[in-house]
């Protein structure tokens, strides 16, 4: 595989001089790859934990906190992929192109960033309207009195934490995060609108990939009911006392849905 990706991006053994410049040039191509995997197995591993029941409800707002992170970071990683791939065809290239031309040809967003978009955007939903559920109503807080929530933390992301996946992660950056969330934010950056539409968008990229078309299922299913949660919780009032909220894992694996009902 790295012969392959040498190849492709300089071409034959033959046809180029080894010197520093190329050495460096592949280096660096092997370090974004090599980010990009790390942060897919981050997150798969957080992941993994929802599937495996690992995680209790007054602990789902940390957990899609540090996902958000991370796939933030994959996306980051997997764009600059994409960015030094374009810039190697570009020196591949045997006529020059005026800038004008260049902007104007300039490929689209892959399908497979914009999938990775629609569970950032599920992800810091969830993170927002379980930091405002514990900050207004006073739910989903931490109910064990064994250990604090900043030991839960650090027991869930400590082998994330030593390998610096992603750098300066805290408590108490998550912490600060959360201080200020409340439904009216919430309200109006609708992260899970932004999923649907998105989801919806990629249906045709993937219309011969049945995996991939029921994947888009899942996560519109998950949009469509947390907005409409959403907008409940914002009608009826946050401080009604009679409302209660749960979390349940009815259309996907890992991102949940709640479930408003008044008592």
């Amino acid at each position: 595989q790295l012969e392959l990706a040498f190849k492709r991006e300089f071409g034959e053994m033959s046809s180029i001089s080894v010197d520093e410049n190329v050495c460096m040039k592949l280096s660096k191509h092997l370090l974004v790859w090599a980010e990009e995997q790390t942060y897919w197995i981050a997150s798969r591993f957080l992941m993994l934990g929802f599937e495996l029941d690992l995680y209790s409800s007054s602990e789902y707002c940390m957990v899609y906190w540090f996902i958000y992170v991370v796939l933030i970071k994959l996306s980051e990683k997997a764009q600059l992929k994409m960015v030094t791939s374009n810039d190697a065809v570009k020196r591949k290239a045997k006529k020059r192109r005026d800038h004008s031309k260049d902007v104007a040809r300039d490929p689209q967003i892959p399908p497979s960033i914009l999938l990775l978009q629609c569970y950032i955007c599920l992800s810091e939903g969830l993170t927002m309207m379980l930091a405002a559920l514990r900050n207004e109503c006073n739910q989903f807080q931490r109910l064990n009195y064994f250990n604090t929530e900043e030991e839960i933390f650090n027991q869930h992301f400590d082998l994330l934490q030593r390998a610096h996946v992603p750098d300066h992660i805290s408590y108490h950056l998550f912490k600060e995060s959360m201080t200020n969330v409340h439904f009216s934010t919430l309200v109006k950056y609708n992260h899970f609108k932004d999923a649907q539409r998105i989801a919806k968008e990629l249906r045709s990229s993937f219309f011969n990939d049945p995996d991939k078309l029921a994947e888009l299922r899942q996560i519109e299913q998950v949009a469509e009911h947390n907005r409409v949660a959403l907008n409940i919780i914002s009608q009826v009032g946050s401080n009604d006392d009679s409302l209660k909220v749960s979390f349940e894992f009815s259309y996907h694996p890992c991102f949940a849905v709640a479930v408003v009902k008044r008592a």
